[in-house]
């Protein structure tokens, strides 16, 4: 049931990137007036499907890291340096754990995209939320727990990324959404803010996938196409 979970969520990311509407229109243009991203949304979007691994350290009170590297087909490189999380949860229940919060990079991002080239990262959301069925937590309540990818709940692990990618070479801006499926390798520690079973997240480090075994990744990219022959 939850490999069919998955695979309705990977297929309502492929067919919802045909109505992505979700980049945020620069300030200064309010619904209904001219719309600058018009000619890049006029065809569908590029999907790709890569695999790739994602190591992430966070926290609450100094900036983090986050940094993607595309292992097999066409997909994002990257190293962001990311601001301190506000907001994140942490829950405890039972045998099992789940977490998650949105973060932001500091400043644009240098990055590539296989197939695209290379340019920068003008602005990126990052949500993520994981189920995790089992940890550890030797000292105690409130203290880091930790856990492996064998941990997570199949397919629990929601990373999406959500921004703009903009090409050096002809300063071409690609909206993007990237979403990693499932994880086979890998783990994390949490620190919670609090020893209640619901509170704050203080910090994290997760690494997600190894080149051997890379997580899975969709990936729906806009571009516009300005040369495409009217046929009669």
């Amino acid at each position: 049931m939850q490999k069919l979970t998955m695979i309705a969520s990977m297929l309502a990311l492929t067919f919802s990137a045909l109505a992505f509407l979700g980049v945020r229109l620069p300030e200064g243009h309010a619904a209904g007036s001219h719309d600058p991203w018009k000619s890049t949304r006029q065809y569908p979007p590029l999907v790709f499907s890569s695999t790739a691994t994602l190591d992430c350290s966070i926290s609450s009170t100094q900036p983090g890291r986050q940094v993607m590297t595309t292992v097999g087909g066409q997909g994002f490189n990257f190293d962001a340096p990311m601001k301190p999380i506000d907001g994140g949860t942490v829950k405890l229940h039972g045998s099992g754990m789940h977490y998650e919060f949105n973060s932001f990079p500091t400043h644009e991002v240098p990055a590539t995209f296989s197939g695209i080239g290379s340019g920068k990262i003008t602005s990126m959301k990052t949500e993520v939320a994981v189920d995790v069925a089992r940890f550890s937590q030797p000292s105690g309540p409130g203290t880091n727990i930790h856990f492996t990818a064998s941990d997570i709940d199949p397919n629990g692990a929601y990373v999406e990324f959500t921004g703009v990618f903009v090409r050096d070479r002809d300063n071409k801006p690609f909206p993007f959404r990237v979403l990693f499926g499932h994880v086979t390798t890998g783990g994390g520690d949490v620190t919670p803010s609090g020893s209640g079973p619901v509170t704050g997240l203080m910090q994290k480090r997760v690494a997600l996938g190894t080149r051997s075994q890379a997580a899975t990744v969709i990936t729906a990219l806009y571009e516009a196409e300005d040369d495409v022959a009217q046929l009669k």
